[in-house]
């Protein structure tokens, strides 16, 4: 599970770090993530340093079955949904044009899965919580996959 974090946090400083995706096999400098404006890999930089923060105390509150601190950070990864911040309209449809509208519905998929884990660990599931959880280390693999593959993953 360590490892699985630990791939997480790397991923999303690398997504942070590329400033989002890239879609081609071609070099980073060809990434279209490169055509975000800085505002916007500033919102994506901050949502994934904070993914990775709560991914960190989630796991550790797993493995103490810490259900009350698994809600809290569950509620940290949802609440750090970039479309709930201080995104303006133009700011989606940059994501929209830049990256593509599967991005974001992958982005917001994710954050339910958040509010699902939350819901886990309210009722003290901790089976729940732990297969929620496997599966957003599985969607954030994918999704780094498919728009940064560059990234290194850790194994």
């Amino acid at each position: 599970m360590k490892r699985k974090i630990a791939a997480l946090i790397f991923l999303g400083t690398g997504l942070a770090v590329t400033g989002g995706a890239v879609l081609s096999n071609s070099g980073p400098e060809d990434a279209p993530a490169l055509e975000l404006s800085d505002h916007m890999r500033g919102f994506l930089k901050d949502e994934m340093l904070q993914l990775a923060v709560a991914g960190r105390g989630i796991e550790e509150a797993l493995a103490a079955e810490d259900h009350a601190s698994v809600q809290e950070f569950a509620s940290h990864m949802d609440k750090a949904f970039i479309m709930q911040q201080e995104v303006t309209t133009m700011d989606l449809r940059e994501l929209e044009l830049v990256l593509g509208k599967e991005f974001v519905e992958r982005d917001k998929e994710f954050h339910a899965m958040a509010r699902a884990l939350e819901a886990a660990a309210k009722a003290e599931d901790i089976v729940g919580e732990r297969k929620i959880f496997g599966d957003m280390l599985r969607a954030c693999a994918a999704c780094h996959q498919d728009y940064a593959p560059e990234a290194p993953v850790l194994e």
